[in-house]
């Protein structure tokens, strides 16, 4: 009976001390700091932590600079997350944040690209992301300085052709990078920030950064987000019906989307005072006049507020096709149906109102034409 009693209490003892060591690795993984680290050329004393999710709320943690430039942050997370932490006045980090992880940093920051940043796959990844986003718009900046060498030149309309490919194998090269960064590990957290940079004509990798998150990140308010704008990018897949619009023109006459019926249609959401639209509006032209006497056409629905800025640009940018507006703004009844809440947003549809395609942009809009107006 004693051995057994002993036996008993052995036992005890060493479940205890499984619970004890668990217990204890919980604790030390809680005590962890998430971001610590060691920069030089400091000129503030001080450093502030911001969650990305509640960003007018002020800083969440601060961390004091020591005389050597170290320092650290010991809040913790409920969930991983999007932190801003802020280094001076001209430069900040955006890392994934999560608590039992802690990221690093290191460097001077005179030489704010050259910061070193590892111990999580996913801040390594952000930083990779960062880098390669500098390099990309400062080859476009670069890009578009050349081509105002030429804003006067007689031979602007060839030359701005010339640009536009350019700018399209530019933004090619973007999507495979991105698309890159994804397929490494589809199940990695800064994917949301990665795919954030693709156009939402990409539906599939949409949908695979969504399935791979699901399982690990349900419940974070990030991926609930991020679901949500899926489930509204999926909305108009590839022979989806799309909803009636019946707006007026310049003139005051309701024409209704229907009665373009017949005819390969580009649902052309834009604005004259949007910047990206002005800029992709020579490639619908470029298109319109490719394929206009195939069976192609356009109706663009503005999301103007100014009947004279609409009707100005309009002239300016040369578009001979159905033009259309509400003069609403964000609140256009068209935008709403359409669940539009970024423009240029377009849907290329057949002669039945069945959908093609959705923001096919340049190149690949003349690629799709081509191929159904055979």
């Amino acid at each position: 009976m004693n051995n057994m009693i002993k036996t008993r209490l052995i036992a005890f003892s060493f479940c205890m001390s499984i619970l004890l060591l668990a217990c204890g690795s919980e604790a030390e993984k809680a005590q962890k700091p998430i971001l610590k680290g060691k920069i030089s050329g400091m000129t503030t004393s001080e450093l502030y932590l911001i969650d990305l999710l509640k960003p007018k709320a002020g800083p969440i943690d601060t961390a004091i600079i020591q005389e050597d430039g170290t320092f650290s942050f010991d809040y913790q997370p409920p969930s991983k997350g999007f932190f801003r932490v802020t280094l001076s006045q001209d430069f900040a980090l955006i890392l994934p944040l999560a608590t039992g992880e802690t990221v690093n940093i290191s460097g001077d920051i005179n030489q704010f690209s050259s910061l070193d940043i590892s111990g999580t796959e996913d801040a390594v990844q952000m930083k990779e992301l960062n880098e390669y986003l500098s390099r990309n718009f400062q080859e476009g900046k670069a890009l578009e300085q050349e081509f105002q060498q030429y804003a006067n030149s007689p031979k602007k309309d060839s030359i701005l052709s010339a640009f536009r490919i350019k700018f399209q194998k530019m933004e090619t090269k973007k999507v495979e990078k991105l698309k890159e960064l994804i397929d490494r590990n589809p199940a990695s957290f800064s994917n949301l920030a990665v795919i954030e940079q693709m156009p939402t004509s990409e539906t599939e990798y949409y949908k695979k950064v969504d399935n791979a998150l699901a399982k690990e990140y349900g419940d974070s308010q990030y991926f609930t987000n991020f679901h949500s704008r899926v489930i509204e990018i999926s909305r108009f897949s590839v022979g989806s019906d799309v909803p009636e619009i019946n707006l007026p023109d310049p003139n005051g006459k309701l024409v209704p989307l229907s009665s373009l019926r017949g005819k390969v249609v580009l649902i052309d959401f834009w604005a004259s005072w949007c910047k990206p639209c002005r800029q992709e509006n020579p490639n619908v032209v470029a298109a319109y006049q490719q394929f206009k006497d195939k069976g192609f056409t356009v109706y663009g629905v503005s999301l103007d507020r100014a009947k004279d800025a609409w009707v100005k640009a309009i002239a300016q940018d040369q578009l001979t096709w159905t033009q259309v507006s509400d003069l609403k703004f964000w609140q256009s009844e068209a935008a709403k149906d359409y669940g539009v809440s970024g423009i240029p947003f377009a849907l290329l549809i057949d002669a039945n109102g069945k959908v093609l395609g959705k923001n096919l942009r340049g190149p690949a809009l003349q690629q799709k034409l081509a191929e159904v107006l055979k």
